[in-house]
Order: C-alpha cells, then structure tokens, then sequence
C-alpha cells in the first residue's frame, strides 16, 4: 500500500470517528480502518490503578473472547511487559522492539506465546499521557503485519483521535447513567462538608430519614457500598466541587 492511501484513509477515518455517536460504532469504523492495514486486532484501555479492575477500564476490544478471559483472570495487565513499557518511554513502540530492548522475565514471555496462540504474533502500541497522571494505551495487532514508518504514523494519529473519541463517548454515557436529583446533590454536599444526617435535615427542613434515602439512592446510582464512595464519585464526575 502507497503512502498516499494510507494517509487517505486515516484522513477519512479520523472524519467518520469525530461523527461517531455510540461506543460501538467507533469501535467498529477502527476495526474497519485497522483491517485496510492488515491488522486485525485491536484495544484501547486505560491503565488500571490500584484497586480497578481491568473490565471497567477497557474502552474497546476486538481481541478474541478467549484471550481477553485469560488475560484478565490471570492478571496479565500487571506484568505485561507492553504495559510495563509505558513507564519507559512516552513514544509509540512496537511489540518486537520491546523484546529487542531488555531480556524478558518468564512471566512476561508467557503473555507473548499465549498471545500468538490467537495469531497476535506483531503489534504497535500508541500510549496515552493526560497531564492528570492518566495514562492509556491502543494496541493493535496480528500476524506478519507491517509496522512500516508511514504505518505506524498512521496508526498513531488513528489511535489518539480513537481514544479521544471513546473517552468523550464514555463521558455522555456516564454521566446519563449518574444523574443525581437536586436533592440528592444538595444532600451528598452537606455529608461532603462532615454534616450527620440529622443536620443536614435541619438545614433542608426534611427529616434525618429522608436525608439516608437521598443517600442511599445516590450510592445505588453510583454502584459503590459506602456514602464516602459516593461523595468521591460524585466529585470524580463532576457533581461536587472539592
């Protein structure tokens, strides 16, 4: 394939991604694009920090089931060495690079042999750096592909707006899902500054009782188990200003 139409079809997939309405359906036009390149897997995941699970932070897979199973129950993500590497450098970078760079642990040779088990035998790897301390990753793979300059910086570029775009796609979702009523805000404000229940009923004329249900509502829309929980979630989503 001629640098000019792979530039071309970057071009049109970074038009059709801006348009993209729904998880799925960006999802699916990168699946599409990276197959025009002779690839045929791929993820865009955040990085998991301490206590989250890999599931919740998985923005798009087309990695077989079996093999995504696998990785998760097996904790892979904590001694991938693809992922260790984002430590290591800010620049895309790939798979057979990473080998090259330092002699690999047995525990990190065994997610590279199981992986070519599902013909993912080469791949590239497009970190993502947020000045928050986020950090993120599209990897995209197969077999006997071409990692050509002209390739990767298409990949590059695809990636970043493909991230961007779940990101924002996620961010909608989310924040219909975790929509507080003004009562539950006004209440979760008040046990976010150290108020009892009691008092925080004083201060909005309504009973300590009613107070707990706008609470424990708050808490179920968030799905977390304790008011703190929710008080942190709530001002990780916007709700309340810290």
């Amino acid at each position: 394939m001629f640098r000019q139409e792979i530039e071309q079809r970057t071009l049109q997939f970074v038009e059709r991604i801006e348009r993209a309405e729904c998880l799925t359906v960006a999802g699916t036009l990168f699946q599409s694009y990276i197959e025009t390149l002779g690839f045929s897997r791929a993820t865009c995941l955040k990085v998991p920090e301490a206590g989250e699970e890999l599931g919740g932070c998985l923005l798009h897979s087309s990695y077989p089931d079996e093999w995504v199973k696998r990785y998760t129950d097996s904790g892979y993500v904590k001694r991938d060495p693809l992922v260790r590497e984002l430590t290591r450098t800010h620049h895309p970078y790939v798979w057979s690079d990473v080998t090259k760079r330092r002699e690999m642990k047995a525990d990190e040779l065994i997610i590279f042999n199981e992986a070519s088990d599902f013909e993912m035998t080469e791949g590239f790897v497009v970190p993502i750096y947020e000045a928050s301390g986020y950090s993120g990753l599209v990897s995209i793979a197969g077999k006997g592909v071409d990692v050509r300059e002209e390739v990767r910086n298409a990949l590059t570029l695809s990636s970043i707006y493909l991230h961007n775009r779940l990101c924002a796609l996620r961010r909608t979702a989310t924040d219909a899902q975790f929509q507080l009523s003004d009562r539950e805000l006004d209440c979760l404000s008040w046990a976010a500054a150290g108020k009892s229940d009691w008092e925080i009923g004083q201060i909005l004329t309504i009973s300590a009782k009613t107070v707990n249900y706008h609470i424990e509502n708050a808490k179920r829309k968030f799905g977390v188990s304790t008011r703190v929980q929710a008080i942190v979630a709530a001002m990780r989503h916007g709700r309340l200003v810290h």
